[in-house]
């Protein structure tokens, strides 16, 4: 199985994981704008196609660049390997009328919003960049050892291995979820992805499969520009966006706990940045700062918004969690850093970026009035400090 639905909204905090800043030139370069071929004017997609993109999606999560050229094989983790072209067709319709009435998808134009925001999980195939394995099923090379608590054809992450893709024993031995696993100890992945299974005798990647969140493996194939997998879901980030700019914003001021990873070096006053991915931010600074602490180069983005703005939406109307009164940015939003300072949460660094949102496109100039004053207010510690243990009750 290769979805598993979940209508009910995820927490705005699990959304927002790690969220680096690019410069803003990088957008004209990436494999996302050659796909998206954005103009500044929002298009809206069929549900057919939306259909289509979820099902080529699921299909490119799995895949790992394993190509239509291979043959099939089910493997001791019950996935198909191989192009899975044929499963597609089986599943299209059953998963159009699983969209449908879970989210909508072709009767209200918020649908794919609910989806992306929704707590569904997809299966992500991860790649061990540490060794191979030998057709007798051993490692190569030799000496290597698996995590603790690995074992073959497993299904789910290894207790061992940290969560983070960007630290630790996950960075040493793993590849991110998209990228190309090149380089792999005793492997042409190249040859590797061009022959059928049943013509290869040599070593093969060393894979589990884990899930995780629709939104999250979306926003990691935004993050890391990953081509084979923006290409499938292309027209949901469409559709998402021409959602987004169906309205102009009434603006404020609004949070967003993010990790940023390296990129911190990149924040500086006055220099321009954007961040490769759905951005939710919140009025409410209880929401943003939940579970902040533990990202990659934890960050408190505080944004002014000016009134009229295009490019970001309050869905707090289309959401099962209205009370965390979000917006949302389009993907590859547009800032400028106004200011720079560093908070203490839990004995922890977290940095605060005061923000502005500008115009994606930089078309449109809006005045100085339309933004709410600047003011950088300090974070009241013990409000954040309350929060340490907040839960969302589902009602």
């Amino acid at each position: 199985m290769a979805v598993w639905w979940e209508p009910t909204q995820a927490e705005l905090a699990d959304r927002n994981g790690e969220s680096p800043f690019v410069l803003p030139e990088f957008l004209e370069e990436s494999n996302f704008q050659h796909l998206y071929k954005g103009t500044g004017e929002p298009r809206s997609v069929d549900a057919k196609e939306l259909a289509a993109s979820f099902a080529l999606a699921v299909n490119a999560f799995v895949q790992h660049y394993w190509t239509c050229l291979k043959d099939y094989e089910v493997t001791m983790d019950h996935q198909v390997e191989g192009s899975g072209h044929l499963a597609l067709e089986e599943m299209m319709l059953r998963w159009y009328d699983d969209l449908v009435d879970h989210f909508g998808i072709g009767l209200d134009p918020e649908a794919t919003i609910k989806m992306y925001t929704s707590g569904t999980m997809v299966a992500i195939r991860r790649v061990f960049k540490i060794c191979s394995l030998e057709p007798d099923g051993t490692p190569y090379p030799p000496e290597t050892s698996f995590p603790e608590g690995f074992h073959l054809g497993q299904v789910g992450r290894p207790t061992s291995i940290e969560a983070s893709d960007e630290i630790g024993r996950t960075k040493q031995c793993l590849f991110r979820p998209f990228q190309y696993p090149d380089g792999i100890p005793g492997l042409d992945y190249h040859a590797f992805i061009n022959t059928n299974f049943s013509d290869w005798t040599s070593r093969r990647p060393v894979h589990f499969f884990e899930r995780k969140p629709f939104h999250r493996a979306l926003n990691c194939a935004i993050c890391q520009d990953s081509p084979n997998v923006l290409k499938a879901v292309m027209k949901i980030i469409m559709d998402i966006n021409f959602f987004i700019n169906s309205v102009h914003h009434e603006g404020g001021v609004f949070y967003s706990g993010v990790g940023v990873g390296e990129s911190l070096h990149l924040v500086k006053p006055g220099a321009k940045l954007r961040m490769p991915r759905f951005l939710s931010t919140t009025t409410e600074l209880k929401f943003a700062k939940s579970r902040l602490t533990d990202k990659i180069g934890p960050a408190l983005l505080v944004v002014r918004v000016p009134h009229g703005f295009w490019g970001a939406r309050d869905i707090s109307a289309f959401s099962s969690c209205p009370e965390e009164n979000e917006t949302m940015f389009c993907a590859y939003a547009l800032f400028l850093v106004e200011r720079v300072s560093v908070i203490k949460m839990q004995g922890q660094d977290v940095s605060r970026i005061d923000l502005l949102a500008l115009d994606k496109y930089e078309g449109i100039q809006y005045p100085d009035d339309a933004y709410p004053p600047f003011h950088h207010a300090p974070i009241d510690i013990d409000e954040l400090g309350a929060y340490d243990s907040y839960v969302r009750q589902y009602s």
